[in-house]
């Protein structure tokens, strides 16, 4: 989510006019009305009613105003303790799963670009196992990853783990299912003995139940290109950027278990340029765990 939507939310909820709101962060008034479209878009709900020319928030916008300061103050405050005149430069090779691709990459990436300009993210997206690998040869320094690592070279810190659904394609919009209806259509997840595909398994077996097909796949937008073609029932995070026309999120009684994320970096000279990034990997995942 970008935060510069959200700083254009509080302005508007705060000064009650999208104009007054564009004057005050030097924008035009039609930037401001495209930001707040853009938030109630990917919210999907009303934040404001703009009948007779009269701004009021809605309950749903009242109900996330608060926490909408708290994600701008949190920023603020991250910036300042990040703000050391010793810019690190070079370059971080990054390991990552693509669950982290397809929610809060793009504001992590946001976020290093501008507490340090001139470092560089190489990136490598692969399932766990492989950039796992790819950390042990050397070829990465930093991990993000779903499997914690124990390992007195190397930090593990917890981060804030991605909340994961049910989807399904546009047929299915208004069905209420069961785990036994889910198990009885064909399912869509990750690859074969990764933590998510064990979670979803291990949820059926404790009713008893076990899926007729299951298709195990590495991509995260295969997994929604096959779902929105109607080939089955998929498991991802809430809040990606996956979902939208053709994609939606199924009402199951039976609440998929969160997927659990960890950084990983080594006990190195480079330490505190990866301990940065990854508090600002926290703030991002936070940040969307709050509002997914």
């Amino acid at each position: 989510m970008n935060t510069r939507f959200l700083e254009t939310f509080v302005m508007v909820a705060n000064l009650g006019s999208f104009r007054a709101a564009a004057q005050q962060l030097n924008v035009s008034q039609a930037t401001v009305s495209s930001r707040i479209s853009s938030l109630e878009t990917e919210l999907q709900v009303h934040l404001f009613d703009r009948e007779f020319h009269v701004t009021r928030i809605t309950a749903a916008g009242a109900m996330i105003l608060d926490k909408a300061q708290d994600i701008l103050a949190t920023e603020r405050n991250l910036r300042e303790t990040l703000s050391d005149p010793a810019t690190p430069v070079g370059r971080v090779r990054l390991g990552l799963v693509s669950s982290v691709v397809h929610t809060w990459l793009c504001d992590l990436i946001e976020e290093v670009a501008r507490c340090y300009p001139r470092l560089e993210l190489e990136l490598t997206v692969e399932p766990t196992p492989n950039i796992a690998a790819a950390f042990e040869r050397g070829g990465l320094d930093m991990l993000l990853t779903t499997d914690d690592r124990h390992d007195e070279t190397c930090v593990c810190a917890e981060l804030p783990p991605l909340a994961m659904g049910w989807f399904g394609p546009e047929g299915m919009r208004d069905e209420a299912l069961t785990l036994s209806d889910v198990a009885s259509s064909p399912l869509i997840t990750f690859t074969r003995n990764s933590r998510p595909h064990a979670n979803v398994l291990s949820l059926f077996s404790e009713q008893g139940l076990r899926p007729t097909i299951v298709h195990c796949i590495t991509s995260l937008a295969a997994i929604a290109r096959l779902t929105r073609r109607g080939l089955g029932i998929a498991t991802l995070p809430l809040g990606c950027d996956l979902a939208g026309p053709g994609l939606h999120k199924l009402e199951v009684d039976a609440e998929l278990p969160s997927l659990p994320l960890y950084c990983v970096w080594r006990r190195s000279s480079d330490a505190a340029t990866h301990k940065a990034i990854a508090e600002l990997a926290r703030a991002c995942a936070e940040r969307h765990h709050q509002l997914s």
